[in-house]
């Protein structure tokens, strides 16, 4: 392995003939962590879900925008959850510091702008018409796959930044360091960070089929299996 020295931190960087087979091992390890606590887990997945939804409930595209800024937030809570059952054996919300959760919280700024892509391609698959009224929570007559593929679209940005808070909020490293970490890493961890995302399309993707309860049942489990892989991939 190759050591990377930022300025803030040092992390290892994986070496890249590291396996696909690798994520099967993660996402073993990711279950036994997450039948821990299930309940508790998928009591919190869907507290999250509820405050982002109702926000998106607010009027106009104000609330929209709130939602999807909020939404990162809310992850990184599920994540220091994780992390403390991972490492105290209990679920619990404690950790960080005043300045890692400002980090946290212009991070979660990346929010609005990965749902803005997102509309972007679902206007290119549905019509712009299309895709203002789900926007806006209304029931839109169009193809389910539309926007499964909409939703899903997003996955790539996502696993590239997918370690962001986990180092923010659990190393206290900086904004960049944790962008350039965390995309370096899962680069060179291709193959089993492939088969992760695979497993985050298809929970985002699941959801108009299943009235949202894929991320809602699923979510908590691959969260589990990611923040293993956050534990293999920075030592």
């Amino acid at each position: 392995m190759t050591t990377v020295t930022t300025t803030r931190a040092t992390y290892q960087q994986v070496n890249q003939s590291l396996p696909a087979k690798e994520a099967l091992t993660w996402l073993k390890e990711g279950w036994q962590l997450f039948a821990k606590a299930p309940f508790k887990l998928l009591g919190l997945s869907f507290a999250t879900l509820l405050t982002a939804g109702l926000m998106q409930a607010l009027a106009g595209p104000v609330g929209l925008g709130i939602s999807k800024w909020v939404s990162p937030l809310l992850a990184t809570v599920m994540w220091l959850a994780i992390a403390n059952l991972a490492v105290k054996g209990k679920v619990s919300l404690t950790g960080g510091t005043v300045r890692s959760w400002a980090n946290i919280a212009l991070w979660s700024l990346t929010g609005p702008l990965i749902a803005w892509i997102q509309f972007q391609i679902g206007a290119m698959l549905m019509g712009a018409e299309s895709v203002a009224a789900l926007a806006s929570g209304n029931v839109v007559d169009v193809p389910a796959w539309k926007v499964s593929l909409m939703m899903g679209s997003a996955t790539p940005i996502n696993l590239l930044l997918l370690f962001v808070p986990m180092l923010l909020i659990l190393k206290h490293r900086s904004l960049s360091a944790s962008f350039s970490n965390s995309i370096a890493t899962v680069a060179g961890a291709y193959k089993p960070m492939l088969v992760i995302g695979a497993m985050i399309f298809l929970t985002v993707a699941l959801a108009p089929y299943t009235f949202a309860l894929s991320g809602l049942v699923f979510g908590p489990v691959v969260s589990c299996v990611c923040f293993i892989a956050y534990q293999r991939l920075f030592r």
